[in-house]
């Protein structure tokens, strides 16, 4: 008959402490074989977020020089009245409405998704600007009416008091 080897209680709390770093070492050695020649995720990601931060610096810094023609392009819009725009002024509005357009899609190589606003921007110039030409023409259009009304109004008129006269010419003729 074999003897059994029985350990001790501390015994047994050493042997598990004893195969749980032994498990450890093993796991850090061949993670270390294994992923040496890994390429790390997040190595790259200072670099990333430093360029996407200076993007968006010069973003802001085309933005800002963006609002003078904003504002000009929709200053030059809003003044105008229910008359007919003139040539000059309409082609100036044209031209800082298309500057609008292409502000971000010249040369630079941004890639905010802010600058999609700009066509969107110049779309609504566009819309508003047609609006106003199209008030000043209805108001062309309702003038020149009125004009024709009050002429049609007077030979009314006219032909009225003519009819009158000869009414009562012919009355004072006959017996």
């Amino acid at each position: 008959m074999q003897g059994q080897i029985t350990l001790s209680k501390k015994e047994r709390h050493y042997q598990f402490l004893y195969l749980i770093v032994m498990l450890l070492a093993a796991i850090i050695f061949l993670g270390i074989i294994f992923l040496k020649g890994f390429e790390s995720p997040f190595s790259d990601e200072d670099i990333v977020s430093v360029q996407s931060l200076e993007e968006k610096a010069k973003f802001d810094q085309k933005q800002k020089l963006s609002f003078k023609t904003l504002d000009s392009t929709f200053s030059m819009i809003n003044k105008l009245t229910d008359e007919t725009p003139q040539a000059f002024a309409e082609n100036n509005i044209m031209y800082g409405i298309n500057d609008v357009i292409n502000y971000f899609q010249n040369g630079e190589n941004i890639s905010d998704i802010r600058k999609e606003a700009y066509p969107q921007i110049a779309k609504f110039y566009k819309m508003y600007f047609n609006d106003k030409k199209i008030i000043s023409s209805k108001t062309e259009n309702i003038k020149s009416f009125e004009k024709q009304f009050q002429e049609c109004s007077i030979g009314f008129k006219e032909k009225k008091s003519q009819l009158f006269q000869r009414e009562t010419a012919l009355k004072s003729r006959t017996p």
